[in-house]
């Protein structure tokens, strides 16, 4: 019988691949910027917007998106929702030009499913602040600084 070398449990993920890596630093930079992406998962397309990535009780990666379009999980679906991928079931990612403005947190434990984020959205009045308040010094484009 395989010993399981202690501070490790037994369902932990194998040591991850450069490409794996790669992938899961995308992903990351995708929910920190608030950029909309294309999963192919499972075989099938999908138009989600990112909102944690980390760790899941499994051991395993997650991505908690919203998916705005593709594939439903079954009749009655709208396709439009909460999911969690586990990332290394990505078959491949697309950044979009869009971003978007995060979800409303259903509270504290919004990131449900993921025990150890590695990064998250900020809750969404913050992202909007940010939004309507622009840099210091900086103008809008097409409008004339006072």
């Amino acid at each position: 019988m395989r010993q399981i070398p202690a501070g490790l449990r037994a369902n932990a993920s194998p040591p991850a691949s450069r490409t794996f890596r790669r992938r899961a630093a995308r992903l990351a930079d995708a929910v920190r910027e608030r950029r909309a992406l294309e999963l192919l998962y499972g075989g099938a397309w999908r138009v989600v917007h990112p909102h944690a990535i980390g760790r899941m009780g499994t051991g395993r990666l997650g991505l908690l998106t919203w998916q705005t379009a593709g594939l439903a999980r079954g009749p009655g679906d709208p396709g439009e929702g909460w999911r969690m991928f586990d990332v290394a079931r990505i078959e491949g990612t697309r950044a979009l030009r869009a971003h978007f403005a995060p979800r409303p947190r259903g509270g504290p434990a919004w990131t449900a499913g993921i025990d150890t984020p590695l990064a998250e959205v900020p809750p969404r009045a913050e992202a909007l602040a940010e939004l309507a308040a622009p840099a210091a010094g900086t103008a809008l484009p097409g409008v004339a600084s006072a």
